[in-house]
């Protein structure tokens, strides 16, 4: 099979930056040991002088890294390399306690991740009210769900919660602070039938080892149907089992 950067100059050299850089990062993949300005020019048929000024950039954003027999792939694409498997880590941590927490109450439990001004979900298990949704990849507010306030309650990044709280004004968005500095400290958040009729929601955020919020577990049931202390127990420890299973992992 054709590589990228065969892909590129197949016919004639790349062509726009895009092009250039993708054949560069493709050829420094596929070499087995760290790869010259010289070899790279001659593998992507590109100048050795765009070869250096685009391996200049790309080494100063973390993209490639230099050694003294030349460059290699760099940190920044291992973190996105991390963070593209981190679906894949959450759902096989959570799964044995998605299971077990739906066994015991019986109502829907979610596995949830942060996208933009929602909370999209990586894994649910159906409880006994058919109206709400199970399947993966449905999206939900962070803004009025449990799932969202969990996770933006532990998020470091001030900008995702400004986001997700930018229609919010005067006395709403004092009471949305208010709410996130609560739920951090009980480590718990709820959805009082504000995203669905009907419906109570209770979620706990998911971390990793250096307590980077990841996502959040969340179980939903009929309003007035669940007892909010047990419930909100029993997430509180499936938060921090998930969180655990991922450590150890």
């Amino acid at each position: 099979m054709m590589s990228l950067a065969e892909w590129n100059t197949a016919a004639g050299r790349p062509v726009s930056v895009l092009d250039r850089i993708i054949a560069i990062l493709d050829a420094v993949k596929e070499s087995e040991a760290p790869i010259s300005i010289t070899e790279l020019a001659a593998s992507t048929d590109m100048p050795k002088s765009t070869v250096s000024r685009l391996v200049a950039e790309l080494t100063g954003q973390r993209y490639l890294e230099r050694t003294d027999d030349g460059v290699r792939l760099g940190l920044r694409l291992f973190e996105w390399g991390a963070r593209a498997s981190l679906p894949r880590r959450l759902i096989a941590a959570a799964a044995p306690v998605i299971r077990n927490l739906c066994d015991v109450t019986g109502e829907r439990v979610g596995l949830w991740v942060q996208q933009g001004t929602d909370m999209v979900s990586l894994a649910a298990v159906a409880g006994r009210l058919p109206m709400l949704p199970t399947r993966a990849g449905m999206r939900s507010p962070a803004l009025t769900t449990a799932s969202g306030k969990a996770y933006l309650a532990f998020c470091e990044d001030r900008g995702i919660v400004d986001r997700v709280s930018a229609r919010l004004v005067d006395a709403e968005a004092d009471h949305f602070r208010d709410e996130l500095a609560h739920v951090r400290a009980l480590v718990v958040a709820t959805d009082d039938e504000v995203s669905y009729p009907g419906i109570f929601a209770v979620a706990s955020p998911v971390l990793s080892s250096d307590r980077v919020v990841l996502g959040a577990i969340s179980i939903a049931g009929p309003s007035g149907g669940m007892d909010p202390d047990r419930v909100a127990s029993l997430v509180r420890t499936a938060g921090t089992t998930v969180t655990r299973r991922l450590v150890a992992a």
